[in-house]
């Protein structure tokens, strides 16, 4: 799905047989080569410099810097001895990531260069496929709340309009309800991320803090500048300074987010990009068929099953849980999860 050039030629070669009447990434990676394809077939997609930028984490960061959004504190290095370095010139704990991956691959924590080990350099460089990785300042989350979140938003014809969040569930974060504390996560690390709940729930000030935070990042990628209807996801961090984003990307959220947690709650996220994507217009009707929340006053979570000693996201199975509370979302969640009905039944 990476492989630009052998996708593009599928694509001549297919067109030719069929006619390709749309082109999607709903919530995978892929989008660059989505988006090229798109350009291609003269289809509705969004521009491969957008996707590009927002598929390379160190692109996105020098983007965002430079249109003076705030950044943590990051370089991108070939070398051991470039990451140690950098780390020495930091003086604080850093995270080190892939260049172009997802679902927490490659990534790794360090107190300093003296944690910066060639296993974990490696490991990042191993995950990607530009033979660099990056080296960020660690973020400080807020305390004694759901610092982490993920965003969806719409473009149409440059036109932002906010679809949803949901608090991102990391194993810190069952600590703040009594009721889940002994449940299935004791031995998980800490930045592994093990579910969410759809909505989110912060003030209306975070909210509109991160709203317009996102609206900024769109602009500096050049959103506003795309005709159609195009999807933007960002995952977010709230710390004592404010918030952060962590990623940007062209496409609907993983996880059983869009394709779970909003359907439970009564929208058609995935429904609407598809219709977008065949050329459709953002109409009043269009808007409530698809991104309008028939019951938004009920939670969903979804949690999913980690092995022990997983260090990033990959292989997970997913239960989901519904309540008009949150709390009691994420105990139905979990209770599903321990009782293995999962999303996806596993067949023996």
């Amino acid at each position: 799905t990476f492989d630009i050039p052998g996708n593009l030629k599928a694509a001549s070669r297919l067109a030719k047989k069929f006619r390709i009447e749309a082109v999607l990434a709903p919530a995978a990676d892929c989008h660059e080569t989505v988006a090229h394809v798109g350009k291609k077939l003269g289809l509705p997609a969004v521009s491969p410099g957008i996707s590009r930028i927002c598929r390379y984490k160190n692109v996105t960061r020098e983007v965002l810097s430079g249109a003076g959004i705030p950044q943590p504190r990051f370089r991108t290095v070939g070398s051991l001895r470039e990451a140690g370095q950098f780390l020495r010139e930091l003086g604080c704990r850093a995270v080190v990531k892939a260049t172009d991956n997802s679902g927490s691959r490659g990534f790794g924590a360090v107190a300093g260069p003296e944690e910066m080990t060639r296993q974990v350099f490696e490991r990042a460089v191993e995950a990607g496929t530009t033979d660099r990785v990056v080296v960020e300042e660690m973020l400080s989350p807020i305390e004694n709340k759901m610092a982490e979140q993920s965003v969806e938003t719409l473009w149409y014809n440059g036109k932002m309009y906010w679809l949803n969040w949901v608090d991102r569930l990391f194993r810190k974060d069952f600590l703040l309800f009594d009721s889940l504390k002994a449940g299935a996560y004791t031995d998980v690390s800490f930045g592994v991320e093990i579910g969410h709940v759809n909505p989110a729930v912060h003030a209306y000030g975070i909210k509109s803090q991160v709203a317009d935070l996102v609206h900024r990042a769109g602009r500096a990628i050049g959103m506003e500048k795309e005709k159609g209807g195009h999807i933007l996801k960002a995952d977010i961090m709230l710390t004592a300074g404010g918030p952060y984003i962590l990623e940007l990307t062209p496409r609907l959220s993983g996880g059983w987010d869009s394709s779970a947690s909003t359907p439970a709650r009564g929208a058609d996220f995935a429904g609407g990009a598809l219709s977008l994507a065949l050329g459709e217009k953002l109409s009043v009707e269009s808007w409530h068929r698809y991104f309008h929340y028939k019951n938004p006053e009920l939670y969903a979570a979804v949690l999913a099953r980690i092995e022990k000693g997983a260090q990033d996201c990959i292989g997970r199975r997913f239960a989901i849980g519904s309540e008009y509370r949150r709390e009691r979302a994420m105990e139905n969640a979990l209770s599903n999860l321990l009782e293995e009905r999962y999303v996806i039944p596993v067949v023996q």
